[in-house]
């Protein structure tokens, strides 16, 4: 006589979802080394650029009126959330050295939820970074010119920004699954994230070329945006342009996995 097991019930998505997100916060506190120079080096480097690059300011080419921690402190918003992009590039190769993405792979949950706990994880650290980062701003003499819609609208844009630079590096460390391998890998694509967009000069001010491929790059469409609204002058083409650029990202490093895995199932 056969007996059967009833199968075991599967919790649900969001049960899931929150179990990830509270592992990856956890995770992430076990090491306050690594949870404080990611917090404060956005900080050191708005404090670094605006010092260095404040002679900037002084060019015919400059916004009239601007100062330059203005100028500058919501493209280091942007830019240190694609460095925070590679810390999720880091952290997802380092749960496949510990074996971990194979203990999930045999859990009853879908393939996505480690991916979009990471997103979720980044996104909250974004937001403490743009507060530390607010804070070391104002010390400078940062003024936020825009209204509370500007404000929120700013928040919606880095929040999204960093879905995609979560997602964009968690690809690259789900595919070369070591962590100083990413590291550099990240490095790589950081810096011309980073450095082809407006970010610490005006991009009329570029070469031709980089200003043409400025218009491919999410970080430039993000930092414009950004910009806007913290100087009261964002406008509805801005905004949407950087929320599409950044969406339209996640969406692709998103689907690319999943679809990969629908072909190698047939």
């Amino acid at each position: 006589m056969t007996t059967m097991t009833a199968p075991v019930p599967r919790p649900p998505v969001i049960d899931q979802l929150a179990a990830l997100v509270v592992r990856n916060l956890r995770t992430s506190a076990r090491v306050p080394q690594l949870l404080m120079f990611s917090l404060t080096m956005p900080m050191a480097m708005l404090v670094l650029f605006s010092q260095v690059f404040r002679s900037v300011a002084d060019s015919p080419s400059f916004p009239a009126g601007v100062s330059y921690i203005d100028f500058l402190t919501p493209a280091m918003l942007a830019v240190s959330t694609v460095m925070a992009g590679t810390n999720a590039g880091v952290s997802a190769a380092i749960d496949h050295t510990n074996g971990l993405h194979d203990r999930f792979a045999a859990l009853p949950m879908r393939s996505a939820l480690p991916g979009l706990a990471r997103t979720i994880n980044e996104a909250v650290f974004t937001l403490a970074r743009a507060a530390i980062l607010g804070v070391a701003a104002v010390a400078l003499g940062f003024r936020f010119h825009g209204s509370a819609v500007d404000a929120a609208a700013a928040i919606l844009v880095l929040v999204v920004l960093a879905a995609a630079m979560s997602a964009l590096f968690g690809l690259i460390g789900d595919r070369m699954r070591r962590p100083d391998v990413v590291q550099f890998a990240g490095m790589m694509l950081m810096m011309p994230l980073m450095f082809v967009s407006s970010a610490f000069a005006p991009i009329d001010t570029t070469p031709g070329w980089m200003q043409t491929a400025a218009y491919l790059n999410p970080v430039a469409h993000a930092t414009d945006a950004l910009r806007g609204h913290v100087l009261g002058t964002a406008t509805l083409a801005d905004t949407t342009a950087a929320l599409l650029a950044a969406a339209l990202l996640w969406v692709v490093v998103s689907a690319g996995p999943a679809l990969a895995r629908r072909r190698g199932t047939r």
